[in-house]
């Protein structure tokens, strides 16, 4: 019995000792939304769509102004709204789409990235207090090319 609880209580220090040795890696976000071209291409887009959204909103209180009558105003007033609000959850729709697909991406070449540094885990840099391996440009690496990556 001695020798069971002995035997125990030493592959719980190995267990802990492990654990306390860690090796774990983090992917910086912002530098990936900045250097990567597909989430520049993404940024781009909504961009360019919040400015259309704007132009067209712009267009209607031109409108509303030149109107005549206030049923005239209203209408034109009630028919910008909605537009605006449709249009605008379009741009959320396809934001959340965008993350996701984005997400989904970098998370594939981190674990990528994971397997060959022989990491546990890898984070997001937010997520870290201090220390950690940096893999944001070997994420990106594989982001960038991922053929290459095989």
């Amino acid at each position: 019995m001695k020798k069971i609880l002995s035997l125990l209580s030493v592959i719980s220090i190995l267990t802990v000792s492990n654990a306390a040795f860690a090796a774990i890696g983090y992917v910086d976000y912002g530098y990936i939304s900045k250097n990567y071209p597909l989430a520049q291409k993404y940024t781009q887009t909504l961009k360019t769509k919040n400015a259309a959204i704007i132009t067209y909103a712009k267009q209607k209180d031109a409108q509303v102004k030149a109107a005549k009558t206030n049923a005239e105003k209203e209408k034109i007033r009630k028919e910008g709204i909605a537009q605006v609000n449709a249009k605008q959850k379009e741009i959320i729709t396809l934001k959340q789409r965008y993350e996701a697909e984005l997400e989904a991406k970098v998370a594939a070449a981190a674990e990528k990235v994971r397997v060959q540094k022989k990491l546990d885990m890898i984070v997001k840099k937010d997520a870290r207090v201090a220390g950690g391996v940096n893999c944001t440009n070997e994420v990106l690496s594989i982001l960038k090319n991922p053929v290459a990556a095989r």
